[in-house]
């Protein structure tokens, strides 16, 4: 396998740590897939999640819809990632979003069972693998903290995208009606169209209809914070 090859893998969350001889040895034992799509889907919601898939370049787009349909929501996942590793394992194993590439896009797969026939071997991997579980149990758990108290319809509504999304940085674009989100943040529809009418005049939002583009959100979280 190619140095630089190498030299990715060694770079990779999974095998941060090993020295070369020692991925060799595991590299020895499994047989990584090298998968590449363009303009096309890589994994559906609701699918059975079998396999590691780290991104090793391309934009993968994340798409995840409300059971009603009442709501979807999309954003980019970050390169040298892995793909909702949350739900490899566990009492429901079943995707949470599609994911999608845009443009061209090369995954690195690895079949999940070598978590427990090969990479087992290596402790070093299974500190790396406790740590990658650990830092998706933290990254739910802030996501999902309890949503602020009183009428404050932009704390509502930054608090509503951020526990949908899985990557805080990049663009996100929510489609909804003004009608479902008015009553998911518990105000009037006429109300909520000002407020979104708002951010679109201070340069937060682009709105068309029923979709609802968040450029930054971070930066939208703070111009909530400073109109408080």
């Amino acid at each position: 396998m190619q140095t630089s090859m190498m030299s990715t893998l060694l770079s990779m969350p999974l095998f941060q740590g090993l020295t070369m001889d020692e991925l060799m040895k595991v590299l020895a034992q499994v047989r990584p897939d090298f998968l590449h799509f363009k303009d096309s889907t890589i994994l559906r919601q609701g699918e059975s999640h079998t396999r590691l898939l780290y991104v090793l370049r391309g934009c993968v787009v994340r798409e995840m819809s409300a059971p009603q349909g009442r709501y979807s929501i999309s954003e980019v996942i970050d390169e040298q990632t892995f793909i909702e590793i949350s739900s490899l394992f566990g009492r429901d194993t079943a995707l949470r979003a599609n994911y999608r590439a845009q443009g061209e896009v090369t995954l690195l797969a690895f079949d999940k069972s070598y978590m427990f026939n090969v990479f087992g071997q290596f402790s070093i991997v299974q500190l790396n693998i406790l740590n990658l579980y650990c830092a998706c149990a933290q990254a739910l758990n802030e996501r999902h903290v309890s949503p602020p108290l009183g009428d404050d319809i932009h704390a509502h509504f930054c608090h509503f995208v951020r526990s949908l999304c899985e990557n805080p940085r990049g663009e996100k674009q929510l489609k909804i009606t003004r009608a479902d989100l008015a009553e998911y943040l518990g105000c009037n529809r006429r109300r909520m169209s000002e407020i979104i009418v708002s951010w679109q005049r201070a340069g937060l939002v682009t709105i068309s209809y029923s979709c609802i583009i968040i450029p930054d959100l971070p930066r939208l979280t703070l111009y909530e914070q400073q109109t408080t």
